[in-house]
């Protein structure tokens, strides 16, 4: 009968730690290789071809942070903080602006809290957020979930910011379900402007599909005048340190955060693909949505600059 017992009690623990591994480690780690799907020499080739004047400078706008166990962000970190950024992007060129990214509203960052040490949220940064996107030339988002959209779904001036938004079908489909009391009827009519190819949107600045995180997902490669090459990841990892590790996030992430699933073998791919371009591009600045030690890192080499030109 002990014999019985102690074999079930073996089972459950074995149990117990295969789905542990499960959840928090495993089928994680990115492939040998990606041939193909990534190709900064055609990204390169569009922004020579095209010519124009090509964006001065980088600015980042920060509306809040936060952070969370570097467990949620890569699969099998037991131990460290992924200090989170929630933030939208200013290219700056010589006669206007583009904005890339609508960030998060007060009442989606407070039901987002994970450190209440840590949580902040800027109301008059939120504010120059949704100015800024009526000055810019266009606005774009990285991807459709709800922290990078906020500003575009929950603007308060939709008829104005419309005619600037530069989206994608998927984008622009997942809008209504962050809207409050309904989507406006300037955005609820929106026609998609980037159609789901690799696109030139402005002199230096290229859109690259990239389904994976979201249908919509997309790299945005920026080239600036003096000739710096950056490459916007979204949401592709969390953290840099997901590149570098090869791993993606864990499968519990999944559980607890999107709804849908990610594509995880899209996103290890991915992972994969952008490792290696890093390797052979070591002048690339590549850079993730929410990694605060990422932009803290570029914006004290003078690669970007915090808040957002007037």
């Amino acid at each position: 009968m002990l014999k019985w017992i102690t074999g079930i009690a073996g089972a459950i623990a074995l149990l117990a730690v295969i789905a542990g591994w499960w959840m928090f480690a495993g089928f994680s780690k990115a492939p040998k290789a990606a041939p193909g799907v990534v190709d900064i020499e055609a990204w390169r080739a569009m922004v020579r071809d095209a010519g124009g004047e090509l964006p001065t400078g980088i600015r980042i706008l920060e509306v809040g942070g936060d952070s969370a166990p570097m467990l949620a962000a890569r699969a099998g970190a037991f131990g460290g903080e992924w200090l989170t950024s929630y933030n939208s992007v200013q290219l700056v060129f010589p006669e206007d602006t583009i904005v890339i990214g609508g960030a998060l509203d007060r009442v989606t960052s407070e039901g987002m809290v994970q450190s209440k040490e840590a949580w902040s949220f800027d109301d008059q940064a939120y504010g120059q957020l949704t100015a800024a996107m009526l000055k810019a030339s266009q606005v774009l988002i990285t991807h459709e979930h709800l922290d990078h959209v906020m500003a575009v779904a929950r603007h308060p001036d939709p008829p104005a910011l419309a005619p600037r938004l530069s989206l994608n079908a998927p984008q622009i489909a997942a809008l209504p379900k962050f809207a409050l009391g309904g989507l406006d009827p300037a955005l609820a009519g929106l026609a998609p402007r980037l159609d789901g190819s690799v696109q030139l949107v402005a002199p230096g600045v290229v859109v690259v599909p990239m389904a994976g995180h979201t249908p919509g997902s997309q790299l945005i490669f920026i080239t600036l005048e003096n000739g710096q090459e950056y490459l916007m990841i979204g949401d592709t990892v969390w953290s840099m340190t997901s590149i570098e590790e090869l791993t993606m996030r864990p499968v519990f992430t999944q559980f607890i955060v999107f709804d849908p699933n990610e594509d995880r073998e899209a996103i290890r791919t991915q992972i994969r693909a952008l490792y290696d371009l890093m390797q052979a591009e070591p002048g690339l600045h590549v850079f993730p949505s929410h990694d605060r030690v990422r932009l803290d890192e570029l914006a004290g080499e003078g690669l970007i600059t915090w808040g957002f030109a007037d």
